[in-house]
């Protein structure tokens, strides 16, 4: 598999009338030319803000400590992230020993949290980078974010927003991705 290395370059808050705040995660490819953006909850973007504002209290805080713990067992530079796919809205992430070539499922916003605290490397499939990115553009406030990185519920209101909007274009785009999802899941 080809790689591309990602590197967090932006943390944005997303407020919808109705709903929770939302993070989204701006990861650009080295040269900061080309990004894939996440979108994360309230709780992780809130534990996202407090890294990046390097409070004190997260030295005691749990992530820290057990990061700080596994380091004693764990050579922490042999560690890197991978995302390797995407499916029902969810980028597909792992985290790997490449001393011990062992991986373990991580959810990205996590994974993301982990690079920004101990700088692990984050990379994605070439493949899956060309799909799936942006391009990037220091000092906006408007991110794309692909339909295929949605959760149902955000697929849902996008879909009612794009029928009150008649916007029919982007409705049938959603229409799909949404429909794709229930015959990969009548798969299973």
């Amino acid at each position: 598999m080809e790689r591309v290395q990602l590197i967090f370059r932006n943390l944005s808050e997303v407020s919808a009338e109705e709903r929770e705040t939302m993070g989204v995660l701006s990861l650009t490819d080295v040269n900061g030319e080309r990004a894939i953006n996440i979108i994360c909850d309230q709780v992780t973007c809130n534990q996202l803000r407090m890294r990046l504002g390097e409070l004190e209290i997260c030295r005691t805080l749990l992530p820290e400590v057990l990061v700080g713990m596994l380091n004693d067992y764990v050579n922490l530079e042999a560690l890197e992230i991978v995302i390797f796919g995407i499916k029902d809205g969810q980028y597909l992430t792992t985290l790997n020993n490449t001393e011990t070539f062992t991986e373990r499922k991580v959810r990205l916003s996590d994974a993301v949290l982990l690079h920004i605290m101990e700088g692990i490397p984050i990379f994605i499939d070439r493949k899956l980078m060309d799909a799936q990115a942006m391009p990037f553009n220091v000092g906006t406030n408007k991110v794309q974010i692909p339909i295929n990185t949605l959760d149902d519920e955000n697929l849902n209101t996008l879909l009612q927003q794009a029928l009150e909007e008649e916007n029919y274009r982007l409705a049938g785009y959603i229409k799909e991705e949404m429909n794709y999802r229930n015959k990969s899941n009548d798969k299973k």
